[in-house]
């Protein structure tokens, strides 16, 4: 019977059926526990939101069919100029996440791999401001040093299921952020934007270019922690990262912040600036 649903999603992802291509993913998820938070928790608790979202989605589709047929090195929504604009004239910031993969790693040199462990949502850096050899190698802190001075929360993210109650579900409820930058799998790209745009989130997503999930058994693998490959940054997407981080920097300096001695703190599982 699995494998039935498998096929019939993917015979629906190729007829774009409604003009959405996750078919396949969505059957394959029916089993997980992210995929019951989301749909009860979030469809069913808020069915206005969810058609709105998926009219918006369609409506995107409309507009940029190249997103169903080509993998997307970075995409905005709404458009880059505009969502830059919005970023910046709000109080609250973006938030950042980026993945557990980004990490480095090495199973058999614990001094190759980062200090905090990998599949979670730990970093020395951001809960102490402990800066190790090893962290050189790693996007994380290497983006997060950038997040204190714009002053952008910052978020590891491990699992779908943790994505959704720490994110999904505050941000439905009370629109904890409007905006997010995402650094993920193009495989991820697809199956991120219908959710983020239910819930309201405005959103940069940046894809990876090495290491990355290529298919639903490595992405269903990943999700679980099991993960060896360090993932990276595609080499196009650093400059368009580095420019929006620098808009949200200037306005953070012109709105007479100090970004001296500033610290993380940890709220649950994402790191304020403060």
């Amino acid at each position: 019977m699995g494998r039935l649903f498998n096929l019939l999603g993917a015979y629906l992802d190729r007829l774009c059926l409604f003009r959405i291509q996750i078919w396949e993913f969505s059957f394959r998820s029916l089993p997980r526990e992210y995929a019951r938070i989301f749909f009860f928790r979030v469809v069913a608790s808020h069915p206005i939101k969810a058609i709105l979202g998926l009219r918006r989605y369609q409506r995107y589709v409309d507009l940029r069919p190249d997103v169903l047929s080509s993998p997307q090195r970075f995409l905005f929504i709404p458009e880059e100029q505009i969502l830059i604009e919005r970023m910046a004239g709000r109080q609250e910031r973006p938030l950042v996440g980026l993945g557990f993969c980004l990490k480095p790693h090495d199973p058999e040199k614990a001094e190759y791999s980062c200090p905090s462990g990998r599949a979670n949502h730990d970093c020395l850096y951001l809960e102490r401001g402990e800066v190790r050899p090893v962290c050189a190698g790693c996007v994380v802190f290497k983006i997060a040093g950038r997040c204190l001075e714009t002053g952008c929360p910052v978020y590891i993210m491990t699992s779908a299921k943790d994505m959704a109650k720490d994110f999904m579900l505050p941000q439905i409820k009370g629109g904890a952020f409007p905006a997010v930058i995402l650094l993920l799998c193009p495989y991820s790209v697809q199956a991120i934007i219908p959710p983020l745009l239910i819930c309201g989130v405005e959103f940069v997503l940046l894809a990876y270019e090495g290491g990355n999930c290529r298919d639903y058994g490595e992405w269903l693998m990943a999700d679980r922690g099991v993960k060896d490959e360090q993932t990276s940054l595609a080499a196009e997407s650093w400059p368009r990262l580095s420019e929006l981080l620098d808009k949200l920097r200037a306005v953070e300096a012109s709105r007479r912040r100090s970004l001296r001695d500033r610290r993380f703190r940890r709220r649950g599982n994402i790191f304020h600036p403060e």
